[in-house]
């Protein structure tokens, strides 16, 4: 995906993104033409996103990007948001275990 400004987001689909998707059992009816397309960006989609500033250790960061390359593999800005939620989703379980105890 390649950001051309702020409002257009340009998308090349290659056959080899096809096959991929093919192969991860996307159906035929979902799957897109061939070549480039523009889009602008629903508002809705970063509903629920916020857009900070944040200081990361570097070697954390190292280590995210790293895993980002690997092929297949969620960007490094997922995978951090995703253990993050991690955390988040642990941290109410013993909360809400916690509540209960009391």
């Amino acid at each position: 995906m390649n950001m051309t400004d702020e409002r257009t987001i340009e998308v090349e689909v290659t056959e080899e993104d096809l096959e991929q998707m093919k192969a991860e059992g996307f159906s035929k009816k979902d799957l897109p033409e061939i070549g480039v397309k523009r889009y602008r960006p629903s508002r809705h989609i970063l509903k629920d996103k916020d857009k900070i500033t944040l200081l990361i250790d570097s070697e954390v960061l190292e280590h995210f990007e790293k895993r980002a390359e690997k092929e297949n593999t969620a960007s490094c800005q997922i995978q951090i948001n995703q253990e993050l939620w991690r955390i988040m989703e642990r941290d109410r379980a013993e909360e809400k275990k916690e509540k209960i105890a009391a």
